[in-house]
């Protein structure tokens, strides 16, 4: 993608030097007695020096400007009235002064003063600001229709995005009800009310607005930061972030903490975890047993959790819930 800009600075006067001198009085060579002489050179030339100029005779005493020509550097002259291209502007010849009439893009297409002009993706501009005409082509991005010009943001949905030089880019996620079409930016998180509002990229290129709120395991009820409920013997609370934090498990009275063992009354109490499940196990042991030796001598129903029986931590007296 790209931008190029050409600007012209063009005058109400001529856009040549345009010299009518008066007759000589020190022996000037460009005049005699007879004649006066109009000298036409390219805007900024002296006439004296200059290599490209038009000689045009006046008679003596004739005030009165013929019609004249163009002269324009690296084209040649050009009639009144005649029109040319040069670089991205078009020209006509009016009297000596070359005024823009359009201006041409790179593949000749003309654009209007005060027009816009889209065509395979690029904005062309061309506009007249005071004595200035400005080209302006400006490469865009199509979404939905629609062209955006480079840096111009929009909505898609649930997501903003931008137009970039190379294309279209995601800044951010909308969030969800938003008055004033707040925005969480790409890899942001922000508390809004109860909730955990998350925009995030996903290892497959794909952009995720997540709302992170505490529900039951079959999702009926939802609860506030702060909440502690429990379920089939799992206890859990709902932190500020709006994240579901296990702390433990539950058996009547008794509250076992998430890694430890209780043994209580000849009964093994277990709160673990196996990947990303929590487990709560009960079972009896020989009363002379003490707790490790009940952990290691009980049957365990997978050879995934028979393995944990070999390493028995965070042994702690009962808890009971008040």
């Amino acid at each position: 993608m790209f931008l190029f800009i050409f600007i012209l600075f063009y005058f109400l006067f001529s856009s040549f030097g345009l010299n009518i001198p008066s007759a000589s009085q020190d022996g000037n060579d460009f005049f005699d007695d007879e004649n006066e002489l109009l000298i036409l050179v390219p805007k900024g030339e002296d006439p004296r020096t200059a290599k490209n100029k038009i000689i045009i005779p006046q008679a003596k005493g004739n005030h009165r400007l013929a019609v004249l020509p163009c002269l324009i550097t690296g084209l040649g002259i050009f009639e009144h009235g005649r029109t040319f291209t040069k670089e991205n502007f078009h020209y006509n010849c009016k009297n000596g002064t070359a005024e823009v009439i359009a201006c041409v893009a790179d593949d000749m297409s003309v654009i209007q003063i005060g027009r816009t002009f889209l065509k395979d993706g690029i904005r062309h501009r061309c506009e007249v600001n005071g004595q200035t005409v400005t080209y302006e082509q400006k490469s865009t991005c199509y979404e939905n229709g629609i062209h955006y010009d480079i840096g111009e943001k929009f909505r898609n949905g649930s997501f903003q995005l931008i137009c970039k030089e190379n294309g279209v880019a995601v800044l951010g996620c909308f969030i969800l009800n938003s008055t004033n079409d707040a925005v969480i930016l790409l890899g942001e998180t922000r508390i809004v009310g109860d909730r955990r509002h998350s925009c995030e990229l996903t290892e497959n290129g794909k952009i995720r607005y997540i709302i992170n709120c505490c529900r039951n395991s079959n999702g009926t009820i939802e609860y506030k930061p702060g909440h502690v409920w429990t379920e089939k013997h799992i206890r859990y609370q709902c932190n500020r972030e709006g994240i579901v934090k296990v702390l433990g498990c539950v058996d009547g009275g008794l509250f076992i903490e998430l890694g430890h063992d209780v043994l209580m009354g000849g009964t093994v109490h277990r709160c673990y975890r196996v990947n990303n499940t929590t487990i709560y196990h009960r079972f009896q042991c020989d009363k002379n047993f003490s707790l490790t030796e009940c952990v290691h001598a009980n049957f365990l129903p997978t050879e995934e959790l028979r393995r944990e029986r070999n390493v028995v931590n965070n042994i702690v007296e009962p808890k009971t819930i008040k």
